[in-house]
């Protein structure tokens, strides 16, 4: 829920009161509006920048080891699909196996999700 302003309360007051507050009402409503339009507009992630998923090149290879060191896990082998943000890299996925490293200091979940089905997106199938 989202907290009253000072005017916000100071006008719950005057309704009390009886006093006329609709000057006051349309000043309120737009207040409300702003924020929650404001509050829409964060990504769950905390990420509020446009993610870019696209496949690892060579030169990605340093920046993709520093995220598997940060991350504890072993560095992916094979083709790789990236997420970065603002040119950070914040996730990288395995296409084959589907295992994924991620920047363990940023909100990444919801990231990683979408990395994992982009992979899945791009595996080879095997037609038998």
């Amino acid at each position: 829920m989202i907290s009253p302003s000072p005017i916000e309360q100071h006008v719950e007051i005057a309704r009390a009161f009886g006093s006329r507050t609709g000057p006051l009402d349309d000043f309120v409503r737009r207040g409300v509006l702003r924020r929650l339009r404001r509050r829409a507009a964060t990504a769950p992630d905390g990420i509020d920048v446009p993610i870019t998923i696209r496949p690892a090149s060579e030169k990605d290879a340093r920046a993709i080891a520093r995220l598997a060191l940060l991350d504890g896990g072993r560095l992916p082998a094979g083709q790789l699909v990236l997420a970065e943000a603002d040119g950070r890299l914040l996730a990288a996925t395995d296409v084959a196996t589907g295992r994924t490293v991620a920047d363990p200091f940023v909100p990444s979940a919801g990231v990683a999700t979408l990395l994992r089905l982009r992979a899945e997106q791009v595996r080879p199938r095997i037609v038998a």
